[in-house]
């Protein structure tokens, strides 16, 4: 497992960091400042569940403050923003927005059947109109998985026979949720789908399917990137949190992609191991 920063120069410019709720925002400011480089934080208003570092520049925003994200943005000298965390979607209908936000939420709602990636595609697009570029979480953070197991384990415990049936189904289903731009997550149990991840997201998914099981344990998580999903934007992301809440709710394990982030690797592969929960990854050549 390899960190690096996938940038020849050797000055990092200011990062802004529009941050939402999860430890990625936070990931990702401490591991740009060890490189060197400098972070801006813009935190969405009641999303912003972590600490960030005192010293770091920080302010808090409502959802439609864009021109006052900009101008904050500005202010620091931010040339490359990225957006981390998770964020409730909001009503668009009942947004306050500055003069520059209202510009913004003009473009969303001129298309009504736009969903989660699309959406975040319009803001990128829209920040990138005022001179920022947008860059991914694995330009800055990357995760490389090397798999050495047959059967692509990332943990000492492994999949059973029918948790490997029940990934490949899986996989089937979170790929036809993709192309349609509705969820990254589905649950499966003995060929079964639970649920599938829809505006609730991930943590609410693993909640709520855990009272649909036909046995009190079991069942696996299956997360993996959107067919065509811009690659700047919303990245499926597992963690500590994600094991705890899976350990938590009885579930034997979860199957992610190449291009999930692991936030905190080594912490997440280990207190998988210690609560009995798997974690593989999906063979994608084989669909």
């Amino acid at each position: 497992m390899t960190n690096h920063y996938q940038n020849t120069d050797t000055t990092l410019s200011t990062l802004g960091i529009i941050a939402g709720r999860g430890l990625l925002p936070l990931e990702i400011a401490k591991f740009y400042t060890q490189q060197n480089g400098n972070c801006c934080i813009a935190a969405i208003n009641n999303e912003v569940d972590v600490k960030f570092d005192p010293q770091l520049p920080y302010r808090e925003f409502a959802i439609g403050s864009v021109g006052a994200v900009i101008d904050y943005f500005k202010q620091f000298g931010v040339k490359n923003i990225i957006f981390a965390g998770g964020v409730r979607r909001p009503n668009l209908l009942t947004i306050k927005a500055d003069l520059i936000g209202a510009k913004l939420l003009s473009k969303i709602l001129a298309n009504k059947f736009l969903g989660d990636d699309s959406i975040l595609r319009v803001v990128a697009d829209f920040f990138e109109h005022y001179g920022f570029t947008v860059v991914s979480v694995q330009d800055i953070y990357a995760n490389i998985t090397n798999v050495t197991t047959e059967n692509n384990a990332l943990t000492t415990l492994i999949p059973s026979a029918q948790n490997l049936i029940d990934i490949e189904f899986g996989k089937k289903v979170a790929i036809a949720l993709g192309a349609l731009d509705v969820g990254q997550s589905v649950i499966v149990e003995d060929g079964y789908v639970l649920g599938i991840e829809a505006a609730e997201g991930t943590d609410n998914l693993i909640i709520r399917c855990a009272s649909l099981r036909k046995k009190k344990t079991g069942a696996i998580l299956i997360k993996m990137l959107k067919q065509n999903q811009d690659m700047r934007l919303d990245l499926p992301t597992i963690g500590p949190d994600t094991i705890k809440l899976l350990s938590n709710y009885k579930y034997s394990g979860l199957a992610i992609d190449h291009k999930t982030i692991i936030i905190d690797h080594k912490t997440t592969i280990e207190l998988a191991n210690n609560c009995g929960i798997f974690i593989s990854t999906i063979d994608l050549l084989n669909v």
